[in-house]
């Protein structure tokens, strides 16, 4: 009786295991003689997958992901970039302006505009300055 059953079972099976012997799992279960199919299938898929993490980047970037303090105690008015580690940022804090040098080795300050001196300055001598760059490149 189990004899019979073990007949039956590899007869019912028989097809379905020549069929997956055929087909390969490095194609996608498509015959191993089909590979271009497979080939097309796998670089429409990176493109599938680069146009979406290219078009995160671009999300990313038109609505500033992560800068949503401001108004807050402290923001970023502007940044240089001085080498290929090294960066200027002007930062405000409160009233105050401060400038500071990022590095590898970390952040210092290196200068810092209080709000006093800002209103205390003689728009007379910014354009002298002005002037003499023009002059003097």
């Amino acid at each position: 009786m189990r004899m019979h059953k073990l007949v039956v079972l590899l007869l019912v099976a028989g097809p379905a295991l020549a069929d997956g012997a055929q087909k390969s799992v490095a194609t996608g279960g498509l015959p191993t003689g089909d590979l271009t199919s497979a080939a097309i299938r796998m670089v429409l898929g990176l493109a599938v997958v680069l146009a979406l993490l290219g078009a995160t980047a671009w999300v990313s970037r038109r609505f500033r992901v992560g800068t949503g303090m401001r108004g807050g105690l402290i923001e970023v008015i502007s940044g240089l970039s001085l080498g290929a580690r090294e960066r200027v940022v002007l930062i405000r804090v409160g009233g105050d302006q401060v400038l500071v040098g990022v590095s590898p080795s970390g952040m210092r300050t290196l200068h810092v505009l209080n709000q006093t001196q800002n209103c205390n300055q003689n728009p007379r001598q910014t354009g002298e300055f002005a002037n003499y760059m023009d002059r003097n490149p």
